[in-house]
């Protein structure tokens, strides 16, 4: 099972999670004010992530919805608090935000329609191929469809319907879980010429291989990375967050900012972790506030496995952020005494 350090121990998270610290100021204020949204409302979200968000590694995309070249300023390798000012702007915008080893493209607007496509066919197709039985009897129980796969993506308090920007990460997301097949698909439903498909696969190789400074930091891991703008769970604080494509099918991570309550305490019990007073996140009146880092196993598609491994995420520890000074500005703009 990948480790949390692979999954958060980066730039992009360093900069999201920031940003979430500071929407759960707003959320808290809003839960005195009795103006908190609902598990399936949107608009958990302060003035950073107001519009959700999908972090995609940029190898993985050929074209935008228009079947057009994607398209971006190649600024050449980026320091980090460089990168990290990018993600903040381009969390601005709808649509999806495409990452390069030297560069970001933001407010690309995808396809649905082809990735979902892709990962039906990639899957019917792999159900069929290792089927043991040769004659075919219910032939309709081999396909697979994009809801099975979403389900199997998904933790089970996401209910369907879902909307664009789960289906679109789910899908896209077989680019990682199995890049020979996508690969295969993409070749063949876009026509690539020999020189397209040699420069594409060059690109989907690279995708899957963290982008690292000079110096050995990471900036962005070889996932998909989904900021939702809703709960979804009682007790979460702010939108949830999705880390897809970390392994096998149906292997995902969710990463949740959630008030410590008796709910919360035996499942910490339960999955035998602990927390101190360093790994809060924030605390206003009776309310305190952890991340939390689900890592959900392998299914099958259709399926959602319950099993998971669940690890407190420590923000000093393992980021070093200034919790104060976030808090601070975060109580400022959102008119908390």
């Amino acid at each position: 099972m990948v480790s949390q350090k692979a999954l958060i121990g980066n730039e992009l998270m360093k900069e999201i999670i920031s940003i979430r610290v500071d929407t759960i100021w707003k959320m808290l204020g809003r839960m005195r004010e009795d103006g908190f949204p609902d598990v399936y409302e949107e608009g958990a979200t302060g003035k950073w992530d107001n519009k959700g968000a999908i972090f995609i590694p940029g190898g993985l995309i050929y074209q935008d919805v228009d079947e057009m070249a994607i398209q971006y300023t190649k600024i050449g390798a980026m320091h980090p608090k460089t990168f990290r000012k990018k993600i903040r702007t381009a969390m601005q915008f709808d649509n999806a935000t495409l990452l390069f080893p030297d560069g970001i493209a933001s407010g690309i607007n995808l396809d649905s329609g082809f990735f979902s496509r892709a990962a039906r066919r990639i899957y019917t197709f792999k159900k069929a191929a290792f089927r043991r039985k040769t004659k075919i009897g219910a032939h309709h129980h081999l396909k697979v469809t994009p809801e099975n796969i979403i389900r199997s993506h998904c933790p089970l308090y996401m209910n369907p319907p879902h909307g664009a920007r789960t289906r679109i990460s789910n899908c896209a997301a077989v680019g990682l879980i199995d890049p020979p097949l996508y690969f295969a698909y993409c070749e063949s439903e876009l026509n690539l010429t020999r020189e397209e498909a040699k420069t594409f696969a060059r690109q989907l190789d690279i995708s899957q291989e963290p982008v690292k400074t000079n110096k050995g930091l990471t900036l962005f891991p070889p996932y998909i990375v989904v900021c939702h703008d809703t709960r979804y769970k009682e007790n979460s604080i702010t939108g949830l967050i999705r880390i897809l494509g970390i392994g096998k099918f149906g292997e995902f991570a969710t990463l949740s900012f959630e008030r410590i309550n008796s709910s919360l305490l035996n499942e910490i019990k339960r999955k035998k972790q602990a927390f101190t007073a360093e790994d809060i996140f924030a605390t206003y009146g009776d309310i305190s506030v952890l991340g939390i880092l689900r890592i959900y196993a392998a299914t099958n598609p259709g399926r959602r496995s319950q099993q998971y491994a669940m690890q407190i995420v420590s923000p000093k520890k393992l980021f070093n952020l200034d919790l104060e000074q976030i808090g601070r500005d975060a109580q400022k703009r959102y008119h908390l005494d």
